[in-house]
């Protein structure tokens, strides 16, 4: 089944209804292995150090929580916060996806 999440920024702004299709499928386990051998080679001081700080961000049990029962790692949609979302970004990697399925 399909699901709908509701841009409410973007439907203000465009002045009309703006909806996302979001998968819900989980993401295959080599894919977050993959991604988490390219976030364990940043070799930059201050990224790692913060990275081990943000380790456990999206667990429950994190820095950034504030959900104590967190969500499972294939459940999640983004990285565990914001911290670490940056960190991957700013060195070109990607978060997780279950892959595309051809239409």
């Amino acid at each position: 089944m399909t699901r709908y999440e509701y841009d409410e920024e973007a439907s203000n702004r465009l002045h009309m209804d703006i909806v996302h299709e979001i998968d819900d499928r989980p993401t295959p386990v080599a894919r977050w292995v993959d991604a988490m051998r390219r976030l364990n080679s940043i070799n930059d001081p201050l990224a790692r150090r913060l990275l081990a700080i943000h380790r456990d961000c999206g667990s429950g049990s994190g820095t950034c929580d504030s959900d104590p029962d967190g969500e499972p790692i294939n459940h999640r949609r983004d990285w565990g916060c914001e911290t670490t979302a940056a960190i991957a970004h700013h060195f070109g990697i990607e978060f997780p996806a279950a892959p595309r399925e051809a239409e």
